[in-house]
């Protein structure tokens, strides 16, 4: 919302331009106050400029909420198991700093299982190692066919929330921070600490990120401490 305020029209005396979104279920806003933008010898075209780049950045963070929260929800109802990447025989898993393809199966009553590191040979490689054990082991035909399968990266959030926060598991965000888009981590980061605002290990973790990767966001830090 951009409301604009003549004099005598809000009750506080302001007079200027207010812009207020709602993003993520909390509502952001700032006054562009005329007064200001005179002080400093700029004009009202200046104000109502500034004001509505404002008002399009915290549109775009709320369309990226949504989207964010819209497609982790499409995915937890898509899935049977929060450790699910779509095809069987390969499953997400974590430990500590480290996430993981795991690979496991059986061949005329013998068994077979690996771990590929995602963190170590990156999220491509490591689901084409994956694949390659798994066909090796299962003589598939179609191996081009099945491999496209490939999962999205957010689903590694799936299985970090359930291990984390309810198995209880010892994690490092560091384990899957290095796969998912700054903009997506951030908004999961900001959705889990409101739902767990009393785990302090999961905020250290996110003010050691925030610090770690230089990241000046404001809602997060005050949400971590």
């Amino acid at each position: 919302m951009i409301k604009t305020y003549q004099k005598g029209e809000h009750k506080g005396g302001f007079i200027g331009t207010r812009v207020a979104v709602s993003v993520d279920g909390k509502v952001i806003q700032k006054y562009f106050s005329v007064r200001n933008y005179k002080n400093n010898n700029l004009n009202k075209d200046t104000l109502l400029k500034d004001a509505h780049f404002f008002h399009n950045e915290l549109i775009m963070k709320k369309n990226l909420a949504r989207s964010s929260y819209e497609k982790a929800s499409k995915e937890l109802r898509r899935t049977t198991s929060p450790f699910s990447t779509g095809v069987k025989g390969i499953k997400f898993t974590l430990a500590y700093g480290n996430s993981y393809f795991y690979v496991q199966g059986s061949t005329n009553n013998i068994g077979f299982h690996k771990h590929f590191n995602i963190n170590s040979l990156g999220y491509d490689f490591a689901w084409f190692k994956a694949f390659e054990f798994l066909q090796k082991n299962k003589d598939y035909s179609i191996f081009d066919t099945i491999y496209k399968k490939k999962p999205a990266k957010e689903m590694l959030l799936i299985a970090f929330r359930h291990l984390f926060f309810i198995k209880k598991k010892k994690l490092k965000v560091t384990s899957i921070s290095a796969h998912i888009n700054d903009p997506l981590l951030r908004s999961w980061f900001m959705q889990l600490l409101r739902q767990y605002e009393s785990n302090k290990d999961f905020k250290e973790q996110v003010r050691t990120y925030l610090e770690d990767n230089k990241i000046f966001d404001n809602d997060l830090y005050e949400l971590a401490q």
